[in-house]
Parts: structure tokens; sequence; C-alpha cells
């Protein structure tokens, strides 16, 4: 097995790794560190993301740094905020006893921050586009005597529209620079780059192998929309450790959901594009010293944000399409740990994620939610933990005393409980909890509903359509199986949107305008009857008088 010495790494940086607790390089360190090293040439490396990337340049660059330079030695570009950050922390936890400044820049900071700390002198600069152009275009950063030029992600950067800032900032640069392109994908635009500003270069393909796939279990919890969050809290409850993102569709929701769960008591912040980059960056921190373990995010603004131990993702709302499925999923699982990717659906979105699995071959498997008893059990086993902890520690001496009083008085069974009540509320108590209705593939079925308008009333089918949709508030398309008559009329409705339907339609005087219609009888077949002549197979009975032949 390659080990970092067998790479050339100095001692001192031997010890970091070793500290972080690395052990062995990953393929794309093992191919890129010797060669960054050893040689003078550029190198355009294809490797997928969390497969040591940020190491694979970054270990070679602090080789290479000299300390006490007066000038930017390498210039990192990133396509977000968060892994510009990502990036330097990762520098500078890799660095070790070396005294090298590395320096993150981006938009949202207070630039005169910046401006500060580039005049002190910085070594590694990472940076995103739009904030390097800024500082270029002011004369507060130089990059006309680089060693390394790293893009990081650069199929990103050209596909969130930062093609011309990459050109022009590269054009900025010293010609006698190292040039490294790294990307997960190589299209065109990516290509052309390296074509264009980068020399005779070696290109580094390393293939995803089994160990860097993700190790994730995908489940699916189907329930009534109105059970969502109910069923989101269950799932919380019932894993132990429960660290991780949790997706919604909206920044709206992201808000509610974050807000209904910290009023449960849940440690949870939520993360979208309307936070101020301070705040966004205390949440990032609280998250990452677990001091928050539920981050509830959109999808835009989940971007960047890499953290390794994840154990859980929860899609509380379906993703629009199967690429963002698996951005999401992917974040759980990593660094050979199993994670759980787990999806909530209401009955009328089976459809869509059978066809969002399937296009992107994940397999999926439904169960049940987590019982009321499971909840409870798995709170109780928590509870027991964190009080043989307590009892551990001894910072309870000062109530020895009135504890030995109060066992003295009352029975000690009376006593904990009380005390274990007093601290934990109801969370053991099975009527604290509401159950949810269990979503079966009947009701995934169609109802048949009846409405007390018809033709006489002026409906036709798409006014019809157009008026439950509107006071029901469903998809129109759901509305289906529509027969106007004189006086009312007969329609389907998925099972689940059934009882919501019953409940909003009313009359101007309050009176419900929608029943529950009568499953639909086959007609009687002639093998019913007794009087006749012999049976004909199954064919509907037609109304018909038999004579006894005569003989």
């Amino acid at each position: 097995m390659t080990t970092f010495k067998d790479l050339g790494l100095s001692e001192r940086t031997l010890a970091a790794l070793e500290a972080k607790g690395f052990n062995a390089p990953t393929p794309i360190q093992e191919r890129t560190i010797p060669l960054l090293i050893e040689g003078n040439i550029d190198i355009v490396g294809q490797a997928q993301t969390g497969t040591g990337k940020t190491a694979a340049f970054g270990l070679p660059i602090i080789e290479c740094a000299q300390e006490k330079e007066k000038r930017v030695q390498a210039l990192i570009l990133t396509p977000t905020r968060e892994l510009a950050i990502q990036v330097a922390d990762e520098i500078n936890s890799l660095k070790g006893q070396k005294n090298l400044r590395v320096l993150p820049v981006y938009g949202g900071q207070a630039i005169h921050m910046q401006f500060k700390a580039l005049r002190r002198g910085v070594d590694v600069v990472v940076g995103t586009p739009g904030r390097i152009m800024d500082h270029l275009q002011r004369g507060t950063l130089h990059i006309d005597n680089l060693d390394f030029f790293v893009l990081d992600e650069a199929d990103e950067m050209c596909n969130m529209g930062f093609v011309d800032d990459v050109r022009e900032i590269l054009a900025s640069a010293n010609t006698d620079r190292r040039t490294l392109l790294f990307s997960a994908t190589m299209p065109r635009e990516v290509m052309r780059i390296a074509k264009e500003f980068m020399g005779d270069y070696e290109t580094i393909k390393v293939e995803t192998q089994k160990q860097d796939i993700p190790l994730i279990r995908h489940i699916f919890h189907e329930m009534a929309d109105s059970d969502r969050f109910e069923a989101l809290c269950r799932v919380i409850d019932a894993h132990s450790g429960f660290y991780g993102l949790v997706f919604t569709r909206t920044r709206a929701d992201a808000d509610r959901v974050a807000e209904r769960l910290n009023e449960r008591g849940y440690p949870a912040e939520p993360i979208h594009g309307d936070l101020s980059q301070s705040r966004r960056e205390d949440i990032l921190n609280r998250f990452r010293r677990r001091r928050a373990t539920i981050l509830v995010a959109t999808d835009v603004a989940a971007r960047g944000i890499d953290v390794p131990d994840l154990t859980h993702v929860v899609n509380y709302a379906l993703p629009q399409d199967p690429p963002t499925f698996v951005h999401r999923t992917g974040r759980t699982g990593r660094a050979g740990k199993e994670g759980i990717a787990i999806t909530l659906i209401a009955p009328g979105e089976f459809r869509k994620l059978m066809y969002i699995t399937k296009s992107t071959g994940t397999e999926i498997t439904k169960q049940k939610l987590p019982r009321i008893q499971d909840v409870i059990y798995s709170k109780k086993s928590r509870m027991i933990a964190r009080l043989e902890a307590l009892i551990e520690d001894d910072g309870h001496d000062a109530y020895t005393s009135m504890a030995r009083d109060l066992v003295d008085e009352k029975d000690p069974t009376d006593v904990v409980a009380a005390l274990l009540r007093h601290t934990f509320g109801d969370e053991l108590i099975e009527s604290s909890y509401r159950e949810i209705d269990t979503v079966t593939q009947a009701t995934r079925g169609r109802a048949d509903l009846v409405c007390a308008l018809g033709r006489s009333q002026g409906m036709h089918p798409k006014a019809f359509v157009d008026f439950i949709a509107k006071t029901a508030q469903l998809k129109p398309w759901s509305i289906q199986h529509v027969r106007v008559q004189a006086n009312r009329t007969t329609f389907t409705v998925p099972g689940a949107e059934a009882e919501k339907v019953i409940k909003r339609v009313y009359s101007r005087e309050g009176n419900p305008l929608v029943t529950v219609g009568e499953p639909k009888k086959k007609p009687p077949y002639r093998r019913d009857f007794k009087k006749g002549g012999p049976p004909r197979g199954k064919r509907p009975f037609k109304k018909k008088s038999y004579k006894p032949k005569s003989d």
C-alpha cells in the first residue's frame, strides 16, 4: 500500500497528516502529488467530489511554498463562498507548523477586512471569481508572481456563468506559473480553458472506485401531507445521534420547518439565500460544531456545504429532478461510513418518486414510520445514557445531602421518577404523541365522489374542474373521470385528497356539496337467476321472459 511518505512529502507535512488521522493517500492524491512536487508540469485532474482533491493540490502547494515571502504564491479559484472557506480551512489544517498565511476571499464578507489582510501579506488566496475580480480592479491583489494557479470545481464555475471572469483572471496572472485544473466532469468550456491558458499538461482521470461510492441506504415513508412534519419529528426521534440535512422546496418552508423544530426542542437552523453572509457563516459554524444538529436547507443554499460525518439526509419535499436527488442524498454516506437518505412523500407523489429513483438507478425501500413505542424506547435509551454519564460526573456533590433527605422521607423510585418527569416532561408518555395514519396502496387509488352541481347549475367539465381545483386547492390534473349530469356530477380524486374535497366544497348556505359515491356495481349475470333456461356464461342478464318448452 502506498503511503504519504512514499509520495515525497516532508516530515513536517507528514506529522500534520498524522495529526488529522490521514493514513493513506486517495487515488487522485497518489497520482497528483509526486508530479507536482518533483516536476514542473501543469495538471488537469478529473475526479468526483469527496475523493480528496483539495489535499491533492493543497499538499504540493504547502510543500513548495516559502515562508515569509512578500507575495501571493498561490491563487485557488472556487465557484462558491462555502467551498472557498472549506478549502482555506483544509489547507490551514494541512500546513501543520509551517508558517503560511491563507486567506479566503469572497463576496458578502466585509471587503475592508480583506484589504487589511492583503496589505499585511498573504501566501495563499482562496476566492470566488467575482470577489477576486473586484480586488484585481482595485489593485489590492497582485497575481503577477504566482507559483500555482488552481481552478477547483471548474465545471461548476462554467455552469454558474463565471467563464468570462475566469478567463480574465487567468490572463492577469504571470505566464510562468503552474496551472492546475480540477473538475468532476470535462465539458467543452473547461477543455477550452485548459488549451488556452495551460502549457503542456498531463491529464489525470480517476474513476470512481467502489470504496468511493457513498454507502447510502435509501428509505421512503408515505403519509398524508398534513402529517409530514409529524413524520419528520418521528424520524429524528427514532434515529439516535441524528446529524443531518433536511431539504425543503422554498426559503419560506426552510424557515417554517426550522422554527417548528426549535419549538419542539430540536436544535435546528435554516439556511437559504435570504440570509446575510455573516448569519450564514454563524449557522454553518454552529452546525459543524454540532451546537445545531439539524440544518434545514434549500437546494441552492446547500451548494458548497460539505460536512463528511452527516448521518442522515431527509427529503422533506421531493426534489424537482433526478440530478438534484442524487446531489442531496450524496451528502451522507461518505468516508466509508454508512448514511441514511429518507424521503417523505404524500400518496400523490409516489409516481414521481418512482420516476426519480428509476432514472438515477437508486434502490429505495418503503418502510413504515417508526411507531410511538419505538420513539419512546429510543428516547429512553438516550436518557439513560445521559443520566449514567451524569452519575459518573463529580459535579453533583452539592446535591448529595438533599438527595439523602428525600430518599429517607420518600420512596427512592418515586423521587427518581418525579425528577425524570420534571426534566424530560411528557417525552415518555404515549398519549402525548399523535398517531400518524398509515397510507397503504389502497389509499393511493382514486376515490369516487358526487357533487350536487350539474348542468342545471351551469356546470360543464372544464368549469367543474376549475371550481373543484380552486375551492379544494387541488391540482386540476388530479380531478379525473368527470361526468356532468343534470343536477349532479360524478368525479374521482386521489384517495388521500377525498376528505379535503368533502370538507372544503360547500354551498353558499354552508351545506356540503360533495359526498362519497357508491362503488360501481357489476350488472347481474344470468346464472344468478334460477328461472329461465341454462346460463350462457358471464354475459350480463337482459330482461327477457323464458317460457318452458312444451313436450
